[in-house]
Parts: C-alpha cells; structure tokens; sequence
C-alpha cells in the first residue's frame, strides 16, 4: 500500500493495541476447563468445539454449537 503524501517532519506512526497484547495477570497460566456437557455426551471431536472464556474460572473451556455453561463452575458463558 503506498502513501503518496509525503510524511511531515517530526509525525510518528503510533501503533494500535492489538488482540495480542498481553491481559494485566498474564503471568498466571490459562486454565483448561475441559469439555461442556453437550459436547461430551455426544463425542464431539475437539477440532468441532469452540472455546470459551469464562470468567469465574479464569480459563478456557470447549463446548459444542451454543453451548454456554462452564464445565467447572456452572457459570453462564463469559
């Protein structure tokens, strides 16, 4: 992509924050929750579920299709 303007003296490019920018407490590993209810009782195959964050638990858990309950804690997606 090409900027025909030219850049004027003392301008900067700032950068934006991004999604990989690391959360305050990354030092704490991710917890894995496991697999929901749905997905474990119908065998879904691990590349089918979607992650999800839950809060309570501070970690990851699969679940299958709208699957929202965390498998740990019982807390309702997010």
């Amino acid at each position: 992509m090409s900027n025909d303007k030219p850049q004027q003296p003392g301008a900067a490019v700032i950068r934006f924050p991004q999604s990989r920018v690391l959360p305050s407490g990354h030092a704490e590993p991710t917890r894995y929750l496991g697999f929901g209810a749905m997905a474990t009782a119908i065998g879904a195959p691990e590349h089918q579920a979607t992650g999800h964050w839950c809060s309570r638990c501070k970690g990851i858990w699969y679940g299958y299709l709208l699957e929202v309950t965390c498998p740990a804690c019982g807390n309702r997606h997010g």
